[in-house]
């Protein structure tokens, strides 16, 4: 049955919205701070530009910048032609939120950001939504209709939180690793609500530039040992009402997401649902600078 007339131009009255505050978004990181430094071994050299202050020294032309009397850095192939990947998880436990927005409408507007800054970066977007599978994916392209169509799709899944399923990080590193192509930069954005990452992940990172982007609300880490959920269990709606949950602290949840870092050399960054995702992914492209150093 159709949604009529009314619900379409919602629709898009939604995703242009978003639009909007991508691009608001994205100002800060298009200038140096989301470049990320995958070029490697191996790249074929193209050509040198200016450099962009906070990119590491190691990619400085230092022949051009003696001889124009300024810093240039080298430009390879692979840096001209990334594939962004965001992964976005959109199981029951996303949609929950006691803050001006829930984790799934901070998500959205996170990957919103980093969509823009791909495409507007010249490099090819690609995504996929998952829970315990895969419910769907794209192939990474270039362009304002990919961007659009990343948009669209956001807004139908958080316009429709699913009525089952639960967190399992498996099946979108899995879906990765299926995809074929040059090392891409992955941005996996979760609750992480179980933190069950699975070794798996060095499987990943073996090939691509993995960040997990850790989405939170601040009520779920209260002082109790237990959160009693208003309602049904998020992912296991067998269980009734006011449901106890067992959870960890966040200095906890935050110490095991840094030891998995450490463990497989991959970056993460924690952001609540009240910070500024503009000014959380700032800081969070700064420091990932400076690690890679």
């Amino acid at each position: 049955m159709s949604k009529g007339p009314d619900h379409s131009l919602d629709l898009i009255r939604k995703v242009r919205l978003l639009d909007l505050v991508s691009k608001k978004n994205a100002i800060s990181l298009l200038d140096g701070h989301y470049l990320t430094e995958i070029s490697g071994k191996g790249t074929e050299f193209k050509e040198a530009r200016k450099y962009v202050m906070g990119e590491s020294i190691r990619l400085i032309d230092w022949n051009m910048t003696a001889r124009l009397g300024e810093p240039f850095v080298k430009v390879f192939q692979e840096e001209r032609e990334r594939n962004i990947y965001i992964a976005l998880d959109i199981s029951p436990s996303m949609y929950l939120g006691w803050q001006e927005r829930t984790k799934i409408d901070y998500a959205v507007e996170l990957a919103a950001t980093l969509a823009y800054s791909a495409i507007k970066s010249g490099d090819r977007l690609g995504y996929l939504f998952f829970q315990d599978k895969v419910v769907a994916e794209a192939p990474a392209k270039r362009g304002k209709r990919q961007f659009y169509h990343f948009l669209n799709q956001m807004v139908r899944y958080k316009e429709n939180p699913p009525s089952s399923g639960k967190t399992d990080i498996r099946a979108a590193i899995h879906s990765l690793q299926k995809k074929k192509g040059h090392r891409f930069v992955v941005f996996l954005i979760s609750d992480f609500i179980d933190l069950d990452l699975p070794d798996d992940l060095r499987y990943l990172v073996a090939s691509h530039d993995l960040a997990l982007v850790h989405v939170y609300d601040p009520f779920e880490y209260t002082n109790y040992k237990y959160f009693r959920f208003l309602g049904n269990d998020p992912e296991n709606p067998m269980h009734n009402a006011f449901v106890k949950k067992e959870i960890r602290s966040l200095v906890e949840q935050e110490a095991h997401l840094k030891e998995i870092s450490s463990k497989y050399g991959l970056t993460w960054s924690s952001f609540s649902t009240n910070s500024d995702p503009s000014r959380m992914l700032r800081h969070f492209f700064e420091s990932k600078k400076r690690i890679s150093r």
